[in-house]
């Protein structure tokens, strides 16, 4: 199974949703942790205030000493904890009288001690009517004679739970804020990608890296070709230097015409009969290889190719004939008056390649594992080749077929169907 691929857009996509969705919830949570912090500090300061306003007024201090109306009060502590959006305001006296805006108030309690004691106002963070509250704590105090005396307390609650959405509200701004950021280093994360593939005409990483490396491949390969077509050219030339100063001008003239028939039936079949330069340059190279290592090479002349095949890419179709052949020469190196032999036509709706060989041939119970990447029967580091081929042929759509070659050796025919045609 192929590994899949992940685009580039898709991972510039991911890296900056990814990049900008953590900066703005790191931004999102550190304003809204500065936020709750300012809104508790608030509630703090306006309790405390409104329980200090409270406790000088003198129908408080009239109510304690049950010298006020309960209803006059009542409606002006409601009036108060509207105004200030406080979740209950709480007037206690020690003679045991209660004012409350919320129907569950109690009466003093343990928090209390400390303005019934010392006279003081302070913040208290307890158990309220609506939950976890924040309370703002001021003593009632009484003028008598030159002292006063703690008559009661008045408390003005402010649940956590109220902070809590009031600071969401306040959240609101920032949010869209940042889900505004987000959709433009979005869309700006979109355009770079696609500024980005148009410097690469369109290519992923990927597929430039594949590119880069079959080109290096194509020029090494043509690099040892024509290293081989050089060497066999001066073995030659040596051959027709030695004769002419033996003064063998016969032999040296013979030797020339076999050289220039050979050549001559090579050239028509390559340069005539197939259309395409880069395997015209492949065969070239096969042919001289074959002179070099003295195995004797032919391009059968029924070969003809007039064009490659739409659906077909002739850097594979190169990688294809290339190891074919070169898997031939090495199976027939040890042999005997080695020979391989090449057929390619396109005359059918198929393209057919036909490589065959006369060497020792494959045992029937091996050529599944032919093409299994890294098997080979050669040594470690082989076993590379056939598996290209075969990766090649399935791209194409095409299959190969393995045979014995009578009366020994292997041949090799590749089927590639043609575009639009079955």
């Amino acid at each position: 199974m192929s590994k899949k691929t992940i685009t580039l857009r898709t991972k510039i996509f991911i890296l900056v949703f990814s990049l900008l969705f953590f900066i703005v919830a790191g931004m999102s949570v550190v304003f809204y942790s500065i936020q709750a912090s300012e809104t508790s500090e608030q509630a703090e300061k306006l309790s405390l205030q409104t329980a200090q306003t409270l406790s000088f007024m003198p129908e408080t201090i009239a109510f304690l000493n049950g010298n006020s109306e309960q209803d006059t009060l009542q409606s002006i502590v409601e009036q108060i904890r509207k105004r200030t959006d406080a979740q209950s305001i709480t007037i206690a006296g020690q003679n045991g009288a209660i004012l409350s805006t919320h129907e569950a108030a109690l009466a003093l309690q343990a928090s209390d001690s400390r303005a019934l004691i010392y006279g003081g106002t302070y913040i208290v963070e307890e158990q309220g009517t609506d939950g976890e509250s924040i309370i703002g704590k001021a003593p009632v105090l009484y003028a008598v004679g030159n002292s006063a005396e703690v008559v009661g307390t008045v408390s003005v609650e402010f649940s956590k739970q109220s902070i809590a959405v009031q600071t969401a509200s306040q959240m609101s701004d920032i949010l869209i804020a940042a889900a505004v950021a987000l959709l433009a280093g979005v869309v700006g994360g979109l355009w770079l990608t696609k500024s980005i593939l148009a410097d690469t005409l369109g290519f992923e990483p990927v597929k430039i890296a594949a590119m880069y490396k079959r080109t290096i491949d194509e020029m090494r390969l043509y690099s040892d070709e024509l290293r081989a077509q050089t060497h066999e050219f001066m073995n030659k030339l040596y051959v027709l230097s030695g004769l002419l100063q033996l003064n063998r001008h016969d032999a040296a003239l013979d030797f020339i015409q076999k050289e220039v028939d050979s050549i001559t039936v090579h050239q028509h079949i390559v340069f005539k009969q197939i259309k395409d330069d880069f395997i015209q340059a492949v065969l070239l190279g096969k042919t001289a290889k074959a002179s070099e290592r003295k195995i004797a090479f032919s391009i059968e002349s029924e070969s003809t190719l007039t064009a490659i095949p739409s659906n077909v890419d002739v850097h594979l179709l190169l990688t294809v004939i290339s190891n074919l052949i070169d898997n031939a020469f090495d199976a027939v190196k040890d042999v005997e008056d080695p020979y391989v032999s090449l057929l390619i036509t396109d005359a059918s709706p198929t393209l057919i390649i036909e490589v065959a060989d006369n060497g020792y041939g494959i045992d029937e119970n091996t050529v599944q594992l032919l093409f299994e990447k890294g098997w080979s029967i050669k040594g470690e580091h082989r076993g590379y080749g056939l598996f290209n081929v075969k990766e090649a042929v399935d791209s194409f759509g095409g299959m190969i077929d393995v045979l014995a070659n009578e009366p020994n050796g292997t041949i090799f025919t590749i089927y590639i169907p043609k575009k639009g045609e079955s």
